[in-house]
């Protein structure tokens, strides 16, 4: 008997923070052993034909000198937005591996439905559809984040009949330090409002924005910070607030992030509200964004308007607020809070132990462990 389980892995383990908690914990388990090659490093932005024509053939050759470490694996783990090339795909059904993935995001979604960039129907989008449809197929059990993106992505992709072998592992973030809410803890007249993101329709940005417009004209002391790392993108709504004359309540930072934890720090030191999504599309009123997540890890309460995902976790008033996708109602519960300071400090803290239960690492490990060892 094996003194050890052979994990080998497969994607971006720097993509998301579950598969950063994953590698911590296989690094310092006796139980296990791994093998994870890098796919960044095989990468190259230079647009030189030569250039990117030879690390395409280094990526390929990369790959199949690991095949004997994936040949006698006890697992295979495609992380969030992995996937398998066709020769691990054929090894691992000719050997009938175990394969575990985790369907984070579909490509085909996120490339012609939020990013706009591939047109339906095309021999493109074909492609991307088989991505999501053979990840699906390798694995004997594929993780998905709750059960409305789980019935929206085998809906799309159409895999509806892959879901016995499906299972959910909430969303996961780390610990942060708690925000110190200080508008409604009495130390600022101003209350400060925060939204960061990618500059996506998803999001219904453009609500959130006009939404300030109201709050002007109702004479509440705001301000109303957007974070983003797109200036080109986000011009579309730093001309909304400049039409609306927004200038001195809307601000527009490209520069703050968590990575550095630029983002996080002004957060727990500022913020009084942050929202979630307002957006329009089926996909946006059934997802949870992970700024929810982020929000609730430092005691943030969230406006947000209500999802089928966010439904399977959340209470209205208790741990966090929703609200009608519209600028005059987003702005009414911002008026409404600002009336109530103890409801903020309430929510946020509720909030708080919704992230400890259900979106932390150790109830993603907690979660993750046994689907291994089974």
């Amino acid at each position: 008997m094996a003194l050890y389980k052979r994990i080998y892995l497969i994607g971006d383990a720097f993509v998301s923070f579950r598969a950063r908690a994953l590698f911590e914990f296989l690094m310092a388990s006796p139980e296990y052993v791994f093998h994870h090659s890098d796919p960044r490093f095989l990468m190259t932005t230079n647009k030189s034909f030569f250039k990117r024509l030879l690390f395409r053939i280094f990526r390929i050759f990369d790959k199949f000198l690991s095949l004997h470490k994936l040949v006698i694996s006890d697992i295979i783990y495609i992380l969030p937005m992995g996937n398998l090339i066709g020769v691990e795909k054929f090894i691992s059904k000719m050997l009938r591996k175990k394969v575990i993935g985790e369907f984070y995001i579909s490509m085909l979604d996120t490339y012609v439905n939020d990013r706009k960039i591939v047109l339906e129907n095309s021999l493109k989008a074909s492609k991307l559809l088989k991505l999501d449809q053979n990840l699906i197929d390798v694995c004997n059990q594929i993780v998905f984040l709750n059960s409305s993106e789980r019935e929206y992505y085998l809906n799309l992709i159409e895999r509806q009949t892959a879901y016995d072998k499906t299972l959910i592992i909430p969303l996961a973030t780390n610990y942060r330090l708690r925000s110190k809410l200080p508008y409604a803890n009495l130390k600022s007249s101003t209350i400060t409002l925060c939204w960061w993101g990618t500059f996506l329709p998803l999001h219904g940005l453009d609500k959130i924005i006009e939404a300030a417009k109201y709050l002007k004209l109702a004479n509440i002391d705001f301000k109303l910070y957007l974070f983003g790392n797109s200036t080109e993108k986000a011009l579309p709504y730093k001309n909304q607030l400049i039409n609306l004359g927004l200038e001195s309540h809307v601000f527009f930072d490209y520069y703050k992030n968590f990575a550095d934890k630029s983002l996080e720090n002004f957060l727990i030191d500022n913020c009084d509200i942050a929202f979630g999504n307002f957006g329009d599309s089926f996909k946006a009123k059934t997802v949870m964004v992970n700024k929810v997540v982020e929000s609730i890890s430092m005691g943030l309460p969230v406006i947000s308007q209500r999802t089928s995902a966010l439904n399977e976790y959340f209470t209205d008033l208790e741990n966090i607020i929703f609200c009608e996708s519209e600028a005059l109602k987003i702005a009414e519960k911002v008026i409404m809070l600002s009336k109530e300071r103890n409801l903020l400090n309430d929510i946020g803290n509720a909030g708080y132990l919704l992230f400890e239960k259900h979106f932390s690492k150790e109830a993603y490990l907690n979660q993750i462990i046994p689907l291994l060892k089974t």
